[in-house]
């Protein structure tokens, strides 16, 4: 057990005594020892304090809270004290305790900028954005060079969809916090949520070079690079996170795979998705895009296993139906074909493309009739799809269609 309290009530006590001596009780000595015992209230509670604080920071909640407010009792107006209180309550999720404890240090300091910043987590706990967005401008306010009630204020503008402002209060210290990458990564979240990939991948490729070693980051940046077509980029992005990863990650062999698809490597993204269905045998979306690569490919064999498959495993999708009437199609079985492209139809929702698929089929083998209907389905229920609207127009005008071959090569090189 530390002697140092012992030690100071000694000293203290020493100097109340050298300073009454000579002394009677009168106002002069009543004062000094009043002063005096305020001195040891406060050296005894700031000591607590410390060790409340060395208990809270290894976790040893019990210990930091009973410490905390024996040194509240001593010292009662200490802002800092109800701080670290209410951080307890915060990491013990006694989040109602915790407010209380931060309001009584704002009320006691009410500039204090930790304790707006840990009420802005309570209420964003609470799922309260406002509350959270006050307490956390506040704290940017009264420390303006502070990143992190930077960030957190900004982040809270996001939960309330005020994202122009957001992106303006990170512009606004951009250059202030030039080297690092948390500005810029935020910046790069809001771009995606706007809807734009592009912008979203400079600036997360900016943030993931001041800050290389963030495995997340590299990810985030991936998945925009992806979305705003940067292929190459993103195959790039992938293979330096898989040098990254300690284990075989089949969502980064998938985006690998779609990658090399887009880039039309179409030899090399097979071998990757052969080797993703082995990793993941009852995922539809696998076998659906290697479908879409063995229809791309001719390999029509292929095609028609991953239809099965599809229909097996997610038989309320259109996908696998639309397949395997591909491979009828192939084979000349158009009765089959249409039967099944129809059935690809029944479940396509919102998507165009079986209509599409099942119109050429049927105007092949001339049913013009049927060929505008399905043309006609599939603009209804993707009014903006070019391919759709341009069938149905050439259709409309009596061109004949151009009948493709089939392929009898199928590219195994």
């Amino acid at each position: 057990m530390s002697t140092r309290p012992i030690l100071i009530v000694i000293v203290l006590l020493l100097a109340i005594g050298s300073s009454l001596t000579g002394c009677g009780p009168g106002t002069t000595g009543i004062k000094a020892r009043e002063a005096a015992r305020e001195r040891l209230s406060f050296l005894n509670a700031q000591f607590t304090y410390d060790q409340a604080m060395q208990a809270f920071e290894v976790g040893q909640f019990d210990h930091a809270l009973r410490g905390i407010n024996a040194a509240i009792e001593l010292v009662p107006e200490s802002a800092d004290f109800y701080v670290l209180q209410g951080r307890i309550y915060l990491e013990t999720h006694r989040l109602e305790k915790a407010i209380d404890s931060f309001t009584s240090a704002l009320e006691h300091q009410s500039d204090f900028a930790d304790a707006h910043y840990f009420a802005g987590i309570v209420y964003q706990r609470w799922s309260d954005d406002d509350k959270a967005y006050e307490h956390y401008m506040a704290a940017y306010e009264l420390e303006p060079s502070s990143i992190g009630y930077l960030l957190a204020a900004a982040e809270s503008m996001i939960a309330m969809e005020r994202l122009d402002q957001a992106k303006q209060l990170i512009l606004s210290k951009l250059a202030y916090f030039e080297h690092n990458a948390s500005l810029r990564h935020l910046l790069g979240q809001i771009a995606l949520l706007q809807g734009d990939a592009a912008t979203a991948a400079k600036l997360l490729a900016e943030a993931w070079r001041r800050n290389p070693d963030d495995q997340m980051l590299l990810e985030e940046l991936a998945h925009a690079q992806s979305a705003a077509g940067m292929h190459a980029k993103c195959y790039k992005s992938v293979k330096q996170l898989q040098q990254m990863s300690r284990e075989k990650r089949p969502d980064l062999i998938h985006l690998e795979a779609r990658c090399l698809f887009s880039m039309e490597r179409l030899i090399e993204a097979r071998k990757v998705y052969l080797a993703l269905t082995r990793l993941t045998p009852t995922d539809p979306e696998v076998w659906i895009e290697l479908g879409t690569l063995a229809w791309e490919l001719g390999d029509f064999h292929r095609l028609a296993q991953c239809g099965a498959r599809v229909t097996a495993l997610a038989p309320q999708r259109y996908e696998g139906y639309m397949l395997k009437g591909i491979n009828e199609r192939h084979r000349g079985d158009v009765r089959k074909a249409s039967r099944l492209l129809r059935q690809a139809t029944d479940r396509a929702g919102e998507t165009a493309l079986p209509y599409l698929v099942l119109g050429r089929t049927l105007e092949e083998t001339g049913d013009r009739e049927g060929a505008l209907d399905a043309y006609t389905a599939g603009v209804r229920v993707e009014p903006d799809n070019a391919d759709a609207r341009e069938l149905l127009a050439r259709l409309s005008r009596n061109e004949q269609i151009v009948t493709v071959q089939p392929q009898e090569q199928i590219r195994t090189e």
